[in-house]
């Protein structure tokens, strides 16, 4: 009998997540439900990450079960992502002047990128967690006044895209880049080789057609 294909749902509405994981030819779909982000402040952030990924999770197991949905090779992929400047955490900016006083924190600095994983497959649930170290160049007021009003720091945490304007603010980045972007690709693929025994090759096609 031929082994049932894994069905690989990606828990988030994220296009950045989703361009990621398209890149590399995964073939997945995408479901969302509500979830409640907030976390003590006091919670590491590696450990707040992971936690709020893991709602994001559960929250869609349950919609999956609701549905009728849920089965013996489904897989569903949760991601949170938070920039840490200064041991505060800085998520998706509010409005333009939020993400101005962010890039301006920012400017001329070194900041944290952390991103939380968690994966349901087969009964049960696995987390990990990624952190990227990037440095941001000096940036002026009117760099920062330009960037804002282009509209790319909305919906971003940390108030930038790496992968598009973003970009021209980052000196170094130590650590994987997509977890920047907002899916650690490397970490994740670990976290199903390690917890779950799924190779990369079953996953990945990079032959596009």
């Amino acid at each position: 009998m031929e082994k049932k294909k894994t069905e690989i749902i990606l828990a988030s509405s994220s296009p950045r997540r989703k361009e990621i994981l398209e890149s590399v030819g995964v073939d997945f779909r995408i479901v969302t439900s509500d979830t409640d982000e907030s976390v003590e402040e006091s919670l590491p952030h590696d450990r707040a990450v992971c936690e709020i990924a893991k709602r994001k999770c559960e929250a869609v197991l349950e919609k999956l079960k609701e549905e009728g949905e849920l089965h013996a090779n489904t897989l569903v992929l949760a991601c949170d992502t938070v920039v840490v400047y200064g041991g505060m955490r800085i998520g998706k900016p509010e409005s333009d002047m939020h993400a101005m006083l962010a890039l301006g924190v920012l400017s001329d600095s070194w900041h944290s990128v952390y991103s939380g994983l968690a994966v349901y497959y087969k009964g049960r649930t696995a987390c990990r967690a990624a952190r990227t170290d990037v440095k941001f160049r000096e940036i002026s007021e009117e760099e920062i006044a330009a960037y804002t009003a282009s509209g790319e720091p909305r919906g971003k945490a940390g108030s930038y895209a790496i992968q598009l304007g973003g970009s021209a603010f980052a000196e170094r980045i130590e650590g994987e880049f997509n977890n920047v972007v907002g899916l650690p690709l490397t970490a994740l693929l670990a976290l199903l080789r390690e917890e779950f025994g799924i190779m990369p090759m079953d996953i990945l096609n990079f032959v596009k057609s």
